[in-house]
């Protein structure tokens, strides 16, 4: 799985892969939180909400890892498939979280970066055609976690 902490080891990579340097990065995720909470605010104050605010699923990702997951997205052109696979989330997550991210990115860097038309629907890069363009992307993503069952007895 793709990290924030694992990838800004790696500046090289980290620039092939988002797009931007590490420094951009951090520098355009001081402006995206404060503009974040403002547009989820925004988002979950409508006059017809059935619950209340904070009740419901939270993003499983952590907000540094969905704007990585939204600069590799625009940086890239992958599916959603492949940025599940890479960033341990399923597709339907993808799209929904990059679909949130993208307006307040918008906003914040359009003069910066001029990003690009993200993919439509079932035209971004596959998973096999990621790797094969981007073979840093196996570096990051070649370690796999293991639960390990410790002895419930200390002998």
């Amino acid at each position: 799985m793709i990290t924030y902490d694992k990838l800004k080891e790696k500046p090289q990579v980290f620039k092939r892969i988002t797009g931007v340097t590490i420094t951009e990065f951090d520098d355009l995720y001081q402006k995206f939180c404060s503009m974040w909470a403002r547009a989820e605010s925004m988002r979950l104050s409508h006059p017809n909400r059935q619950r209340a605010v904070g009740a419901g699923n939270h993003y499983t990702l952590a907000l540094p890892q969905l704007l990585l997951m939204s600069l590799v997205w625009l940086h890239l052109s992958l599916s959603g498939e492949a940025l599940g696979f890479f960033f341990g989330i399923d597709e339907g997550t993808v799209s929904r979280n990059t679909r949130r991210v993208l307006p307040v990115l918008r906003k914040i860097s359009d003069a910066t970066f001029g990003w690009p038309e993200p993919p439509k629907r079932r035209e971004g890069k596959g998973l096999e055609q990621a790797l094969h363009d981007n073979p840093d992307l196996l570096a990051i993503i070649g370690a796999t976690e293991l639960p390990i069952t410790e002895p419930s007895d200390n002998a």
